[in-house]
């Protein structure tokens, strides 16, 4: 039978206390805002709309509304080193669309990552992109070292001459090197695109490169990844003149409204990202080197990156090809481990398990933790005669809920008191 709605409101008011005690959050597209950040939501904002450009809003009693968005864009500009900030938007899939159709038209060839290479709908063929009527072409990828193809894909700016080169990816487990793509697109008078949804806050805390810092024009993203806040989306641009196009198309076609209550929470994170953000990234990398190392200890296989490289938030383990992935996801969920699953970018027709480090960070865990991980996920991971894995039948979850409670109990949140 369905829950009714007292049943459905008690299991949600119950979601952050499993997540604090009682689950492994691995999933790579999370994270948890600080206290602050969550408090700082101000439904009073989202009660009647604040149409219009900042400063010239349509509705009265407005002029609140306008005053945090320029703070949240100034603060969004001094973290990432952009001429402006665009930070109305909910998603980075909507961003995305919205900056398709403000330096686009219709036919306009773009040239972006393969869903097989882990290309996310908002950019690939097939996705957002064609809802604005761009012809799509696939980024060429190095599937040896999971990285973009740069030299390949200078190449093929020069020859096919896009308008515009979307880079980033929703699977990313180290940096590319995008320089050479970005000097090719400005040869040809491209624009490029970073989606930095996954590394955001790596980005902000150093660790990742910044893409503006090799000439890249724009910048999206998602606020809900490394960048542990809310989520919503994020658009960040080097050239001035180019933040008139943006808002043009979202002024009078894209925002009647949108949820104000948002900004609040939004500014929060990004001033705590400007005091606290290095050494988040610095914790999130190293805790993805020393969980790669640890894996490797216990037996299982780790995709892509290899000893000594900067990691990212990302770990990948292969699954096997007679595995179902969301079979392996709901087995590992019943344990309490969350964990996603993405493709393989380094074999063809292959899936993977895709960790993320990001949140256990966020709890507190250090490079000690690590091997308690690893060894949890031995237990209920195995390795099939193909070098791939496989869920592994767990008759005690007893056993392995306790391992997971003791894990979280001796944690303490990065930020609390």
């Amino acid at each position: 039978m369905p829950r009714d709605l007292d049943a459905l409101l008690a299991a949600c008011a119950d979601r952050l206390p499993q997540l604090e005690t009682q689950r492994l959050m691995l999933y790579a597209g999370a994270n948890l805002p600080s206290a602050r950040a969550m408090a700082a939501y101000n439904p009073a904002f989202s009660a009647y709309p604040a149409m219009g450009p900042t400063g010239h809003k349509e509705q009265p009693d407005t002029e609140l509304v306008s005053e945090l968005e320029s703070f949240t864009s100034q603060a969004a500009m001094t973290l990432f080193g952009s001429a402006w900030a665009e930070v109305r938007l909910a998603s980075c899939t909507l961003a995305n669309l919205a900056i398709f159709h403000a330096y686009c038209r219709p036919g306009d060839k773009v040239l972006a990552p393969a869903a097989e290479h882990g290309g996310h709908l908002s950019q690939r063929r097939g996705g957002t992109a064609e809802l604005a009527g761009l012809v799509v072409e696939d980024l060429p990828f190095d599937r040896r070292n999971c990285q973009l193809d740069a030299a390949r894909a200078a190449e093929m700016i020069t020859q096919i001459r896009p308008w515009l080169v979307v880079l980033g990816r929703s699977v990313m487990i180290k940096a590319d090197d995008i320089a050479p793509v970005v000097s090719a697109a400005r040869a040809v008078g491209a624009k490029t695109l970073f989606d930095a949804s996954h590394v955001l806050g790596l980005i902000a805390g150093g660790t990742y490169p910044n893409p503006f810092d090799v000439g890249v024009d724009l910048i999206s993203s998602s606020t809900y990844k490394t960048l542990p806040g809310r989520p919503q989306g994020l658009v960040l641009g080097r050239h001035p003149e180019d933040a008139i196009a943006l808002r043009e198309v979202l002024d009078t076609r894209m925002l009647a409204n949108y949820d104000a209550g948002r900004l609040p929470s939004l500014a929060v994170t990004l001033t705590e990202a400007q005091a606290n953000g290095r050494d988040y990234a610095a914790r999130i990398v190293s805790n993805s080197a020393a969980l790669h190392r640890a894996l490797v200890d216990v037996g299982l296989p780790v995709i892509g990156a290899n000893d000594g490289e900067v990691h990212t938030h990302q770990l990948l383990l292969p699954l096997s090809l007679d595995a179902d992935p969301q079979a392996v996801m709901h087995a590992l969920q019943a344990q309490g481990i969350l964990i996603g699953t993405c493709v393989d970018p380094s074999s063809a027709g292959h899936q993977a398990l895709r960790l993320g480090t990001q949140f256990i960070t966020r709890q507190g865990m250090d490079g000690r933790d690590m091997a308690d991980l690893a060894r949890l996920l031995g237990d209920v991971l195995r390795v099939g005669a193909c070098g791939r894995l496989h869920a592994r039948p767990v008759a005690d979850t007893a056993q392995i809920a306790g391992r997971i409670q003791q894990i979280l109990s001796k944690k303490k949140p990065l930020g609390s008191g």
